[in-house]
């Protein structure tokens, strides 16, 4: 099942009648572990709203609903609330453990479990949820790693218009198979707290207007060992930071199925520890972005939003950066029994050096999935990604904000196969390829992934 980040029924989305019954668990940060691991430009693109969504609603893909819905977990009902829970069992291989050139093999161990309650009630709503992710890898223990989520939110109604707010804090590691990353000889742990709060005025007239805050502070808790480093750390708590945004997003309905949007968004970002002898790296962004939401249901739905972006710094020893923005997502059923689906991000990203250069990334995901039987599902994915660098400012090099110009690119894709056993348990196999090269060392490397999954569900 695909479950969707929290959205409010305002910018693009008219109202969808979920019900009750498919008011599952609330975020996808409860369902990220029991995805697919892939690489990712974007670390937290997979647990928070897209480009132009309110907070505060959850609510999970109908079209898969509508293909297993005789699979489906009932959960159980506790008055006013819907309680969901579901735990993964996995074992499998990797043929390359450390996601380096030259790394070494491992079997896989993977344990995830996830609970979630959601408010079942006519108006307003209230969601909490959490989940644990613990991979081991027994032939390459420097890479065993432990994440874990726990978000609560909700919307409330005012008349026509609608209060949403949520809170999540995720523990979360880095490894050089993210876009962006580096070379590092074992996964840097990290925190994240997000609080975000958007009030739809109008939401369900022609024209509605939602303006939107959030901040993010991130929280790095070790050092970093790098191949070449002989075994010291380097210290990471110079990318320790606050990312401050504020969006004001304009909707027009033309039709139920069919709005226009216009956002204009603003970014601060502050750095909480300086560096003795740098000039601070302190910056603002401003977005401005245009597109279009349709959705016909069990059909098509399409959502793209570009603009441009550009971001200034403080100190103006660094020079600004721009480039295009694009967030688009599509999905097409040809048939009742075969879905596509199609992602596409561009934009300016921080690297894992989180230096003043920075980068721009494109990233492009391709799904299939496939009803074979009506207890068997078949998917495959493919994924495209580019980071591309500047060359960090001269005064800066041999420093430890040193980034070199280039660029980083991450092929990939996979199969899998889910038997749906019943309401309460199901099997995954799953197959996962992915050929890239990593900031910090020379020529590419491919990684191999096979896993045997039990999942079960509440």
């Amino acid at each position: 099942m695909t479950v969707r980040s929290p959205v409010a029924n305002g910018p693009g989305k008219p109202a969808r009648g979920l019900g009750g019954l498919y008011r599952l668990l609330g975020v996808v940060a409860c369902a990220a572990p029991f995805l697919p691991a892939t690489a990712s430009a974007q670390v937290l693109s997979q647990y928070f709203p897209e480009l132009g969504r309110g907070v505060g609603e959850t609510w999970v893909d109908t079209e898969q609903i509508r293909i297993s819905k005789e699979y489906q977990a009932q959960g159980l009902h506790l008055g006013g609330f819907k309680l969901n829970g579901a735990i993964n069992e996995g074992a499998g291989y990797i043929d390359n453990a450390n996601h380096l050139p030259g790394g070494m093999p491992s079997a896989v161990i993977s344990t995830a479990a996830q609970l979630g309650l959601a408010s079942d009630w006519s108006t307003d709503s209230l969601y909490a949820n959490a989940s644990v992710s613990d991979m081991r890898y027994p032939s390459q223990p420097t890479q065993n790693q432990t994440t874990w989520t726990a978000t609560i939110g909700g919307y409330h109604d005012i008349a026509n218009d609608r209060l949403g707010f949520d809170y999540s804090h995720l523990n979360l590691v880095q490894t050089p198979n993210v876009l962006g990353s580096f070379a590092t000889i074992q996964p840097i742990k990290y925190q994240v707290d997000r609080a975000a709060l958007s009030y739809t005025l109008a939401r369900d007239g022609r024209f509605s207007l939602m303006p939107e805050a959030n901040i993010t502070n991130f929280s790095f808790d070790q050092g970093a060992l790098l191949p070449e480093a002989n075994g010291i750390a380097v210290p990471q708590t110079y990318r320790d930071r606050a990312v401050i945004v504020e969006n004001l997003t304009a909707r027009y309905r033309w039709t139920r199925a069919t709005s226009a949007l216009v956002m204009l968004r603003g970014t601060e970002i502050r750095y909480t520890h300086g560096l003795a002898g740098y000039p601070g790296r302190d910056s603002n962004g401003l977005a401005v972005l245009a597109g279009i939401d349709y959705s016909a249901v069990h059909l098509i739905d399409l959502r793209v939003m570009a603009g441009y972006q550009r971001r200034f710094y403080r100190n103006a020893t660094y020079p600004d950066y721009a480039t295009p923005i694009i967030e688009a997502q599509a999905s097409w059923a040809p048939t009742r029994l075969t879905r596509l689906e199609l992602n596409v991000q561009h934009g300016i990203e921080d690297s894992a050096f989180e230096n003043v250069a920075g980068f721009s990334y494109t990233t492009l995901q391709l799904g299939v999935t496939h009803q074979y039987q009506r207890d068997i599902i078949l998917s495959g994915h493919f994924t495209f990604q580019k980071g591309d660098y500047q060359n960090t400012p001269t005064h800066l090099v041999g420093s430890i904000l040193t980034q070199a110009g280039g660029s980083q690119t991450i092929i990939g894709g996979g199969l899998s196969a889910q038997w749906l056993i019943n309401r309460h348990f199901s099997l995954n196999l799953n197959y996962d390829i992915s050929n890239q090269n990593v900031v910090g060392t020379v020529g590419k490397f491919t990684v191999n992934t096979v896993m045997v999954r039990v999942n079960m569900n509440l």
